[in-house]
Formats: C-alpha cells, structure tokens, sequence
C-alpha cells in the first residue's frame, strides 16, 4: 500500500517549483490535469467529505458506475492514461515530433505553435493496486476528494483530490466519467456543469420572495440553466432540485421539498472549507459555524451574508467567466468558459475518432453516441478548483453503443482529446468535415485569467 506520504510530497514539489506559464526551455507552458473519475471502493458507511463542524464523514465514497465486469472508474483511467501519454509527448522535442504526426492527423496546417502541456494525473491507480480489501478504513486514502485527518494523528488533516489538484496550479483540468442511463435512456457524452454565484444568488431571492409557487416556477424557468438542472430526488421538480442545491452552495445543506424548512440530516458541510487553500476562512470558523447565526453560518437565508474569502472569489470576475457567462463563440447563453472547454473536447472526439478511423467514418453517425444537453447541479470540481474545467461524462456505460466505442476506440479518443486539449491553447485549422458537432477549433482566452487584477488567477489559490 503506498503511503499518503507520496500526495504531500507532490503538493511540496509543485508549490516550489511551479513556474506560471512559461518553463525553463524557454516556450509557454501550461499544467493540465487529467482526473479519471473515482477510483476508490465501494466502503460501507460513510467514506468521504470530512467536516470540521460535526467531526465525521458526511457522505460514502462515490464509487462510479458498475456494469457487469465493467466499471467506470478502470476504463476512465485507462483513458486517462492514454490522454496523459499524448500530452506528455510535448514536454521533448522527440516528443513534439511524434505530436506533430497526430496533430497532421486533424489539420492541413504546415507549423503548429509549440507549446508544453505539462500533464499531471489525479490518479494513477485504482483501489485493486493496492492489494487492500474494500473494507479497510485505509483503501481510500488516495482517492478521497477532501481533506481527512491521518489516522496516526488526528490533529493533522491529509489533503484530498480537490487539495492536490489545486496545488499544482492547473490551467485546464479534464475530468473523465461514464454515465449510467435511466430508461429510455439512448446514451450520449455530455459536459457537467456548476452554476456560479450569479445563479445561486437568483435562487436564494427567489426562495426570499412572496411570490406563489407557480410563479417561483415562472421565474426559475427564465434561467438559462432551467431546462438542465439534475433532478436526484424522486418525486422533486427541477425548482425544487435548484432550491436544495442553492441552500447546500449557500449553507452546506439541503432544504426540504417545501423549499423553505431546513433539512439538516442532508448535511453537505461548508465545502470550501474541506480543502486546502487560500479560500478558507480563518482559524476558528468551525466554532463560529456551530453557534450559527446571522453571517456566512447562518442556517436560513433571510440571515446569511456572503461574507469570507471564498464568497470574495465567488463574487469575482474569473468565476463568472468560468462558470456563468455565455459560452465563447455560440449562441448558448450560460455555463461560461468550462461549457466551452467541455462542448469543444467533445467535439473533437466526434471529429478526431471519424478522422483517425475510416471504419468510423464510414458507420453511421450514431456509431458515436451523440452530445446531449449538460447535467447542471452543484459539483465540487467546477467550484472548488481555480481553472477551467472540462467535466465530461464521455458515454454511458450501461449502453450498448457507448460502451463499444469507449471499449473499441480508446486510443482515437484519447488522441482526439489530446489534440482538442491543444487546441483550446492554440486553435487549429481543421481538416474539412461533413460530420456532426464539429470543434469551433478556437483557443480560450487564458490571457484574462493570467492578467487578472488580483494576480494570474491559476496561481492565487494555495499559499
């Protein structure tokens, strides 16, 4: 069992030798993470989202999806892997030859702009590596999202996956999952998206206010995000859904179908300060959390103020560029810059899997499961991260379609991210295309970030 010695000695090595945007060979330079989703086991009883205020785990350990002998969690880190093998071919020259040969697959261009994509997995291994059962209290020590106290001495906390990612100062981070599908359901790859401040703001004024429950649905159904928000409780609308997830973005909890008595045993915790950044609130917030009252720990909304450093980035301009203005260069009106980064690497796994293998290109156009509409809610890795984040669910596993591409194509789809991972850098020419969803192949303004006034924003996150 590897120790979670090797994660503080990462975090270590990327605080000190983490040089912003440009590295030592002298060109631009860019952390990516690939995140394959999960990885850790199925452990009975709560397993993950350490909180201060109570002292326990509020939630099991998301495990992923399971069909048959297949799961989520070893097929996207077999992805991953892949993806992770095609960008570290740019950190060397040899290597940049080889990525020249892919990128020739997808553009006539005779130059490319050469830049190092410094990869970095949050995972390399899945929970069977470590020769552990699936009931130790040890076997997921490396894939937990948040902080946790050692089991030696419970007075020092182990940064979690959210914690990791962080530190390494990431421009882009590409998170890989499957999907399971409901009834009726035909499959697809989809973005997941997490509103920001903007949105949840709306909301909570909506709860406030003393219109009537139809007109609360008039006025919710006026958001862009209505018709996508993720209905996880049987029996709830979509208003009542966005209500829960407003009062757990706000305080840490649910809110019951009522839409107005708290729900306390649904507790979610203050998830900003479950990890390791400069957006905690100072010592002692947990106490201060206890009493509640009127401030950033109130238990209603008619008393809670947005007030801390966590609500100063909320407010801030790089997340509603993250996560609540339009997306770049269409007509879509909401999900900001991870809509963009999530639709376009879509994309470009419909175009790059159709370029690189005649036999797709010659089936049908539902050999590839089609993009559908994003799932929207409040997920910790659009919020808690500084940078742009492409959560993807590529396929749903328990279909048949999706599971045979992930299953059959894995190396074209890992090169066709690597290169639409390129290409939000740089943009690219593409190769003419008759296909669906093709990639806008336009760069992301990264600059905005990089110039924002309080410092480069992929930076300002750990101390």
């Amino acid at each position: 069992m590897r120790k979670h010695s090797w994660r503080n000695a990462l975090i270590l090595a990327a605080l000190l030798f983490h040089l912003p945007g440009c590295d030592v060979w002298g060109g631009p330079s860019y952390t990516v993470v690939i995140d394959p989703g999960h990885g850790g086991a199925p452990v009975p009883g709560n397993d993950d989202k350490w909180d201060p205020v109570t002292k326990k785990y509020l939630s099991p350990y998301l495990y992923g999806m399971r069909y048959g002998k297949y799961e989520e969690h070893q097929l996207m880190l077999d992805l991953a892997r892949r993806v992770h093998y095609y960008l570290k071919l740019t950190e060397s020259d040899e290597g940049w030859k080889q990525f020249q040969t892919i990128l020739k697959q997808f553009s006539d261009q005779k130059e490319f702009t050469r830049i190092r994509l410094r990869s970095v997995m949050s995972r390399t291994e899945g929970w069977t590596a470590s020769g552990l059962k699936a009931d130790d209290p040890r076997v997921n020590i490396p894939f937990r999202l948040y902080d946790f106290p050692d089991r030696k001495d419970p007075s020092k906390m182990v940064p979690g996956r959210l914690s990791y990612i962080n530190s390494e100062h990431p421009y882009l981070v590409v998170s890989l999952h499957m999907n399971p599908a409901g009834p009726g359901n035909d499959g697809g790859m989809a973005a997941v998206l997490a509103p920001g401040y903007e949105t949840f703001e709306k909301l909570r004024k909506l709860t406030l206010s003393n219109k009537s429950v139809e007109d609360k649905e008039k006025a919710y159904n006026e958001l862009p995000w209505a018709p996508f928000w993720l209905i996880n409780q049987p029996g709830w609308s979509r208003l009542q859904i966005a209500t829960a997830d407003t009062w757990v973005y706000f305080h840490g909890y649910w809110v019951k179908q009522n839409m107005k008595d708290p729900w306390l045993e649904k507790n979610r915790g203050l998830r900003h300060n479950m990890i390791q950044w400069i957006y905690r609130d100072p010592a002692g917030w947990a106490e201060k959390a206890r009493k509640g009252g009127p401030g950033p720990y109130a238990t209603k909304h008619s008393e809670f103020r947005a007030e801390g450093p966590f609500w100063d980035r909320e407010k801030a301009d790089p997340e509603a560029w993250r996560r609540e203005g339009p997306v770049p260069g269409t007509d879509i009106k909401f999900g900001g810059d991870n809509h963009f980064a999530s639709n376009e690497l879509m994309r470009y796994v419909q175009y790059g899997t159709r370029q690189i293998s005649p036999e797709l290109a010659r089936q049908s156009k539902k050999a590839i499961p089609e993009i559908i509409d994003p799932f929207v809610s409040t997920y910790s890795l659009p919020t808690l991260v500084n940078a742009v984040v492409a959560y993807l669910e590529i396929g749903h596993l328990d279909v048949q379609k999706d599971r045979t591409f992930i299953l059959k194509y894995k190396d074209e789809i890992a090169r066709s991210l690597a290169v639409g991972i390129y290409s939000l850098f740089t943009g690219l020419k593409l190769k003419p295309y008759q296909g669906p969803f093709k990639p806008t192949s336009k760069p992301l303004d990264f600059k905005k970030y990089e110039n924002y006034k309080a410092g480069n924003y992929f930076d300002i996150v750990t101390d």
